[in-house]
């Protein structure tokens, strides 16, 4: 217990200190978590932090589902489908194919091109809330990927999962694909009748913060325990519980609790992925097919921007303001590897690269795009100076 307690002192010393540091140089602070990670890994060797790693897991998870409501998801289901399609074609299979040929096996191309394919959704909303850029236009189709990625992701971290068990037989990968199938339908008709029944309880028993904690967390852990019965993954089920409660009319309350909880666990999570990243794993023969992987797809993605912002009806600067956006891994990526321990030292300096490279392009975007397309001057006004002024 006293190990225990000295570890947790020194991780939430470094993670104010890594806080401060991100701070005062302006720059996110998921990747300073995970470098804080490694550099304490120099010096420590911690073996019972599992238990962070899964509570960052289920609190990310839930808190981006608490973000995505059933309803919000139907409205915009066509624009959703149509971009989260073309982010999916432009970067999972290219990317597959590209690790085939530099003579990853199978199931490490596969596990690799699944931990590449999604966005960072912590890294990109931290970005754009800090950098004001929620009013731009090509956040909504950002978005729109981001909510389909969530979906897709979490899917294919669940079909991982059966296949990290030993199982490639497709008949065994269909079956997982049914599980993850018959779980989503069962929680789809359970979020559309059981929230009725949150809004029942929060009125009778009121909202206190206590009661608030308490009923959150039973649902969610339950959820969570329901998707593990199903052979899933803890992810599906803590998005569901947060779909759940984002159906509830006291989201709003929820969040305010959650929010605590989820900084604190979610900067744990960032932190012990750095400090169990064994880099002397990581063969300097990796060296070349990690920046050829992280170049590609860095171009993919510009290139999922560019097309997605298209069908949104917006300009090719637009389009590549997107892609920017799109650029930084983390969470999903880091849970991905999580499932096959070779790909964790190449997976991890990967999420450091491009979380790095991803938040300068989105932050020094409008520099960068102003080298490519030069303003437009203003015409000068053909009248007279009394004619401007009415007289």
């Amino acid at each position: 217990m006293e190990h225990f307690l000295f570890l947790l002192s020194l991780f939430l010393g470094t993670l104010l200190l890594s806080y401060i540091v991100s701070y005062y140089v302006k720059f996110p602070v998921i990747p300073i978590y995970i470098v804080a990670g490694l550099l304490l890994s120099l010096f420590i060797h911690a073996h019972s932090v599992h238990i962070f790693e899964v509570l960052g897991v289920v609190l990310l998870l839930f808190y981006i589902g608490l973000e995505f409501s059933l309803a919000e998801m139907e409205r915009n289901l066509k624009n959703i489908l149509s971009v989260g399609l073309v982010d999916l074609l432009l970067n999972l299979f290219p990317a597959f194919f590209l690790l085939k040929l530099l003579e990853f096996d199978n199931l490490t191309a596969f596990t690799l091109s699944v931990a590449l394919y999604p966005t960072s959704s912590a890294i990109v909303s931290k970005l754009l809330i800090d950098l004001k850029k929620l009013a731009n236009p090509e956040v909504e189709p950002v978005l729109s990927i981001l909510v389909f990625e969530d979906i897709a992701a979490a899917t294919l971290l669940a079909i991982l999962v059966g296949l990290s068990e030993g199982s490639t037989d497709p008949v065994d990968v269909l079956r997982v694909v049914v599980k993850i199938a018959l779980f989503i339908f069962i929680a789809v008709v359970f979020i559309k009748n059981f929230n009725r029944v949150v809004d029942l309880a929060f009125s009778r028993v009121g909202t206190a913060a206590e009661f608030t904690v308490l009923l959150v967390g039973t649902i969610l852990f339950l959820l969570v325990e329901i998707s593990l019965g199903f052979g899933l993954s803890e992810a599906i089920g803590a998005f569901a519980a947060g779909t759940l409660f984002a159906e509830s009319s006291h989201k709003e309350q929820i969040e305010s609790v959650v929010i605590p909880y989820r900084d604190l666990f979610g900067a744990l999570f960032f932190l012990t992925f750095g400090l169990t990243t064994d880099l002397s794993q990581f063969s300097l023969s990796l060296i070349v097919p990690l920046l050829v992987v992280l170049f590609f797809t860095s171009g993919t993605k510009i290139l999922t921007g560019i097309v997605s912002a298209k069908l949104y009806g917006l300009s090719l600067k637009r389009g590549i303001s997107a892609g920017f956006m799109l650029l930084p891994r983390g969470e999903f990526s880091i849970l991905v590897a999580a499932t096959n321990s070779a790909v964790v030292p190449l997976t991890a300096i990967y999420v450091l690269l491009s979380s790095i490279a991803g938040s300068v392009a989105v932050k020094e975007s409008g520099r960068i795009l102003s080298l490519f397309f030069k303003k437009k001057p203003k015409k000068k006004s053909r009248l007279s100076r009394s004619e401007l002024l009415g007289d």
